[in-house]
């Protein structure tokens, strides 16, 4: 989001009534201390600047971030040195990720209240955002001395050194805040952190051991010095702390991942398998968190077959724990189709839309993956069982049509589809999809005319559709028409897919067809070289172009290849008995 005219009227209007030359830029090392005079306004402009602050935080409660920016926009057009909505007018910006023209702002907002603590902590953050960490160390030491006795400031001031490398100033701080609040947990995590950042190791394992000491009992703190030794290398110590921990707490999850990190990390399958499934059984535990740990597993493609072993044990135990939440079952399902075990897939799908079929993105995937099973009377059911629930979704229209297609239903089809035209919005990537699929079921139902327009509609949007490049150049050649056109999408095909037998069949089919038989030799045989010899309706072809050749006795052979391969075409025997091409 941008609000470009806005800032532009606003800087004009901050000329007009108090001159833009007196603010501090953002290249200003610190924000001014003196306090610039306010306007005041009189009874009618302080209504008007109520009412436009008013429909400003009206606006932004309700979402309108831009509309609001209008208002107060507005309300600095009345008083210029009003820091309470330069202050509101940042806020927006930041959402804008106008971060530099927020903070300019902010600081005049400043200028004006020299003493707003808000103000002061959204700019030292901003401060950071634009990268100028001595301004935003600046300002968190003002904060921090206006207000010695707030631990709150305290801490974020410790944060602003630790993100700008001011290591021992950060600890300074922390060990400060540390004698304000006692002993505590965040703050010497942080001091561990830099303390190991600055190859201070020892120190940083006297902090953690302070909270082992205070509190003995307490698992998950032994697990820190696990982790202190892990990332020191020392896989020894590390195991012995995670060991600890799970003395202390025999439920604690993070152990048991962390040692079966380790066993994998030393390739001892069987206790990296044994660690993860004792942390995969807790019930306290949600699934996504698991899901998380098991993640890394699944990223490679090209290990996830080696590693499908223990992958199927662990979704096992998850769908075991979660069996009563649905997204378990489609990260199980997804797992599955990963490793090309579609009817596992589906079987997991179809256990979470039981769970939940009111998910409308769970139906999308289950009808993407029963496209590859070819069962269009299944499909087609599912797909109009999805319409029930979400009759405005273009994507199940799409299936429901182009399935109803694939089982003849021709006209339910049509109907379907140009129903799914009313719901595509501005998605133009579905609207030619489903304009292609009217054009193959129009032609299939004998209607050239409609196809060929559904066609120049659906290539209009998306005139790289390769599909409908071959599909509307083949049939162009079946009705014997533009074949000048025929040419030009067909050749389109070769020249994105140069190996695609399918493709080149087509192309050498529109050749056949402008009577350039020489070529279409020569293209149905790359065809035929590039697996086409598999196609009954490719060696047909062959035959075809063969004979026009002048080579009769092979073209015959084609022709009874063909008709070996279960060719069902009208005219291919009439073809073998009178060893002629009949059209």
């Amino acid at each position: 989001m941008s609000f470009k005219l806005i800032w532009f009227s606003l800087c004009i209007s901050t000329i007009l009534l108090a001159g833009c030359s007196s603010v501090k830029t953002s290249s200003s090392s610190n924000v001014s201390s003196e306090q610039l005079k306010k306007v005041q306004l009189n009874d009618v402009d302080k209504r008007k600047f109520d009412y436009f602050f008013y429909e400003a935080s009206r606006e932004k409660m309700k979402g309108n971030l831009e509309k609001s920016a209008m208002y107060l926009s507005e309300c600095l057009k009345i008083d210029g040195t009003s820091s309470a909505a330069m202050y509101e007018l940042a806020n927006i910006l930041v959402a804008g990720n106008e971060i530099v023209k927020a903070q300019g702002l902010l600081e005049r907002a400043i200028s004006f209240e020299p003493n707003n603590i808000w103000y002061k902590l959204m700019l030292a953050e901003l401060y950071q955002k634009n990268k100028m960490g001595f301004q935003a160390i600046q300002l968190y030491e003002q904060i921090v001395a206006d207000y010695p006795d707030n631990d709150e400031y305290l801490y974020g001031l410790a944060q602003v050194y630790n993100r700008n490398g001011e290591n021992e100033k950060a600890l300074e701080a922390y060990s400060k805040l540390e004698k304000s609040i006692g002993l505590n947990e965040v703050v010497i995590l942080e001091k561990e952190k830099i303390l190991l950042n600055i190859g201070k190791n020892k120190s940083a394992l006297q902090e953690l051991n302070k909270l082992v000491k205070k509190y003995p009992n307490e698992g998950r703190y032994y697990g820190f010095i696990a982790d202190y030794y892990l990332f020191l290398d020392d896989k020894e110590n590390a195991r012995k702390y995670y060991n600890i921990v799970l003395e202390k707490d025999p439920a604690n999850v993070t152990a048991y991942f962390s040692l079966g990190n380790l066993s994998f990390q030393e390739k001892d399958t069987a206790n990296f398998i044994k660690f993860y499934k004792l942390a995969l059984q807790s019930k306290t535990t949600p699934f996504e968190l698991k899901f998380q740990r098991i993640l890394p597993f699944l990223m490679d493609n090209k290990t996830i077959a080696s590693n499908k072993g223990f992958l199927t044990e662990f979704f096992d135990v998850i769908v075991d724990v979660h069996r009563y939440e649905a997204m378990a079952y489609v990260y199980e399902g997804n797992f599955y189709r990963s490793v090309n075990e579609s009817d596992k897939a589906l079987k997991s799908y179809k256990q979470a839309l039981s769970i939940e079929d009111r998910n409308e993105l769970i139906w999308q995937d289950y009808l993407l993956l029963m496209i590859d099973t070819q069962d269009f009377i299944n499909i087609y059911g599912n797909a109009k069982v999805a319409l029930t629930h979400f009759p405005d979704n273009a994507f199940f229209y799409l299936i429901a049509g182009s399935s109803a297609g694939q089982l003849d239903d021709n006209d339910e089809a049509l109907k379907l589809l140009e129903k799914g035209l009313t719901k595509v919005g501005d998605n133009k990537a579905m609207e030619a999809q489903i304009y292609a699929n009217i054009g193959d079921i129009a032609f299939a139902n004998n209607d050239a005319e409609r196809a060929f327009k559904s066609y120049d509609k659906s290539l209009a949007i998306d005139e790289l559709n390769i599909v409908v490049l071959n599909n509307y150049s083949y049939y162009l050649t079946l009705e014997n028409k533009d074949l000048d056109k025929a040419e030009r999408m067909s050749s389109r095909c070769i020249e994105m897919e140069p190996g695609n037998s399918t493709y080149l069949d087509t192309y050498a089919w529109v050749l056949f067809k402008r009577e350039r038989y020489f070529e279409a030799k020569y293209i149905i045989e790359r065809a035929i070289d590039n697996g086409g010899d598999s196609s009954n309706v490719i060696v047909e072809h062959y035959g075809d172009i063969l004979y026009k050749n002048g080579d009769i006795d092979k073209a015959v052979e084609q022709w009874n290849k063909a008709v070996e391969m279960g060719s069902e075409s009208e005219t291919i025997q009439q073809k073998i008995d009178t060893k002629s091409y009949v059209e």
